[in-house]
């Protein structure tokens, strides 16, 4: 069955629908025409430079990826920038590109729920409750099948992530900790909710200086795990588009992307 650019925007649209998107926020197609034919399809977090040489050594014509790659306007189409000359690239190899990020972070089985269960945690929750049309909030709050201790907890987030390291802030250890609110990516700003959710632990990331005085002083360890934790999407959002391929009967190939767009390096 022949598969258009728009036949996988409007599935995947109707499970993560590009409304639940902060209003900031820059989701949906990006590069490409909605009539292009999709036959093989790349999975990344990110669009960067080595992870479109990727997709064109695998001859793909589609990247869904996690994080916009165009959040602000171009001024100029200065080739010498990396970024401008990546977006021409792009158009060069004539490749879709499809973005779902805060959409995907809000909706059920989106990125959170995949956090919160890759965590362990059950009895997941949207943090915040639901609003009034009934949709769930950026955020999930569960329970850890058992109690643990501050150093236990800290093990179990670094090996449910595969980190080497990562960050916590907390002005007097608890006995144990328990329910646990996660949030992927940059959820420093919704600390006051966490703090009101009665969680014992908030595992986000990209944490700054001033905002961890504020997770200081709120009285929940709070654990920047980093931003790249949400990784998962690469494997994650693979099987679901195998998936859904198999639902709708689409001949698609499915990469999950090899290439680590971490920046971060540690010493």
């Amino acid at each position: 069955m022949s598969v258009k650019f728009q036949d996988v925007m409007d599935v995947l649209e109707a499970q993560y629908p590009l409304a639940l998107a902060e209003s900031w926020d820059q989701v949906g197609l990006h590069f490409g025409h909605p009539d292009a034919a999709v036959q093989k399809v790349l999975v990344s977090l990110d669009v960067r430079p080595e992870v479109v040489e990727e997709a064109k050594a695998l001859g793909v014509d589609t990247l869904i990826v996690h994080h916009p790659p165009i959040f602000s306007p171009i001024q100029r189409f200065d080739l010498s920038d990396v970024e401008i000359r990546m977006y021409a690239e792009l158009i060069k190899a004539e490749m879709n590109v499809y973005a779902m990020h805060t959409n995907f972070d809000i909706a059920w089985d989106g990125m959170n729920d995949w956090l919160a269960q890759a965590l362990n945690l059950e009895h997941i929750e949207s943090l915040g409750g639901l609003t009034d049309t009934g949709q769930p909030q950026l955020g999930r709050l569960g329970q850890l099948p058992e109690a643990l201790s501050r150093e236990a907890l800290l093990a179990h987030v670094k090996n449910s992530f595969n980190l080497g390291q990562l960050f916590f802030i907390e002005k007097e250890p608890q006995a144990s900790y328990q329910k646990i609110a996660v949030i992927g990516g940059s959820g420093a700003s919704l600390q006051r909710l966490v703090q009101a959710s009665g969680a014992d632990a908030f595992i986000t990331g990209d944490i700054t200086y001033h905002k961890g005085h504020d997770a200081y002083e709120s009285g929940v360890l709070t654990i920047d795990a980093g931003h790249y934790i949400e990784h998962i999407f690469v494997e994650g959002m693979s099987q679901k588009l195998d998936q859904l391929a198999q639902e709708q009967q689409w001949h698609l190939t499915i990469y999950p992307s090899q290439v680590s767009t971490n920046p971060f390096q540690f010493a």
